[in-house]
């Protein structure tokens, strides 16, 4: 059943992920040739545009499974209240990593991004709090990670781009000097 539920949801975090990833690409596409006709001709462009699109739908795929974590961990504390509810003391290593476990267990996905607690040294009581707060960090961080990555790809690309453009743009103005001078010269 976890096994299942991973799978769809991985499915649905690619699906979800190829969308955006192509209006990404279509707007790259659209902005570049308005700069420049022949940047959109050239077979960089291409290799660049193939290479970008496999890295930006990995980044979307791990961006967007973080944000459903972020989303669950409302439902996550609920659980972790009702798993803790008739505990006392304080929480050792092996406690921790025991609740995490079962949160895992119905929440598979964060499981994915988490796989090890040490929350020793908790109260039993402020334990939810403080997991949730703690994978609340984890996620906000994920999640600023992603679009951090995202940003470098694009602008990386889009440099590549533009310096061959930019390369082609004056080997052509030369080489046209040259024909031009020849030109000039057998009258």
């Amino acid at each position: 059943m976890v096994f299942f539920s991973i799978i769809s949801m991985a499915f649905s975090c690619v699906f979800y992920a190829v969308i955006i990833t192509a209006a990404l690409m279509a707007l790259l596409y659209a902005i570049l040739k308005s700069i420049s006709r022949n940047i959109v001709c050239s077979v960089p462009f291409y290799i660049t545009g193939v290479v970008l699109a496999v890295l930006l739908t990995i980044q979307f795929t791990l961006l967007i499974g973080a944000v459903r974590c972020k989303c669950s961990i409302d439902s996550v504390q609920v659980f972790l209240e009702q798993n803790v509810e008739n505990s006392t003391g304080v929480v050792s290593a092996r406690e921790s990593q025991e609740i995490l476990d079962d949160m895992v267990e119905e929440f598979p996905l964060i499981g994915v991004f988490v796989g090890y607690a040490n929350f020793s040294g908790n109260d039993v009581r402020n334990l939810p709090e403080v997991m949730c707060d703690s994978l609340n960090s984890f996620f906000n961080k994920y999640i600023l990670h992603r679009i951090l990555w995202i940003m470098v790809l694009v602008v990386i690309a889009c440099v590549i781009v533009m310096l061959y453009d930019r390369r082609t743009t004056t080997h052509t103005v030369r080489t046209n000097a040259r024909v031009a001078r020849r030109n000039y010269d057998d009258f």
